[in-house]
This record gives structure tokens, C-alpha cells and sequence, in this order.
């Protein structure tokens, strides 16, 4: 079980809170891309404000969802090993997920 539920219940909620004006942005984002050309895309992301905008989204959907399916592994993996395992594999994921994104943002 988690070592602190009550943190845990409270960084699930405020990075879901905070997920809301990140999805507007990611919205926004999806309705204007489709009409530009690449380059036009290339600068785009290489606007420091939509480059930090897309990093917070980046991070805040992945420690989010780092958040949930902690919960759902704790709730139902069973033996300590394994639960441990999944745990490390979960943790690994979202940071392959994050330092692939940053790096693909980065490097436009």
C-alpha cells in the first residue's frame, strides 16, 4: 500500500486540476497543427512559451498517469516482488515517456 495515501490522493487530484487547462492548450494544439506546413510546426514548438507549455503537459499527464496506475498495481499485484517489480517497471515507463518527449522537443 502506499506509504502516504493521503499525499498520494492529494497529488492525483491537483495534477488532475491542473491537467484541464493543460488539455485546452493540448486542444488548441491539435486544431491549429493540422493546417501548417512542418516548418511552420518546427517554430511553432521553438516558441519558448509553447515549448514550456507542451513540457508541462509532458510532465503533468505522465506523473498523472504514474499516479493512477500506481494504484491500480498496488491494488492488484500481489507478493511482494512482484509488486515491487511493477512498481520499478511503472516508474521506468513514465521516464522513458518523459525524456523521450523532452528529447524530441528539444531537438526540433
Amino acid at each position: 500500500m502506499t506509504e502516504q495515501p493521503t499525499k498520494h490522493f492529494i497529488l492525483q487530484r491537483i495534477t488532475a486540476i491542473l491537467n484541464i487547462p493543460i488539455f485546452v492548450f493540448f486542444l488548441y494544439l491539435l486544431f491549429i497543427i493540422p493546417g501548417m506546413s512542418y516548418e511552420a510546426v518546427v517554430d511553432l514548438f521553438q516558441k519558448p512559451i509553447i515549448l514550456v507549455l507542451t513540457l508541462l503537459l509532458t510532465f503533468n499527464f505522465s506523473f498523472h498517469m504514474k499516479l493512477g496506475m500506481q494504484m491500480v498495481i498496488e491494488d492488484y499485484i500481489h507478493g511482494k516482488k512482484n509488486l515491487k517489480l511493477a512498481l520499478l517497471l511503472n516508474n521506468i515507463f513514465v521516464s522513458i515517456v518523459i525524456i523521450g518527449c523532452t528529447y524530441s522537443l528539444l531537438t526540433l
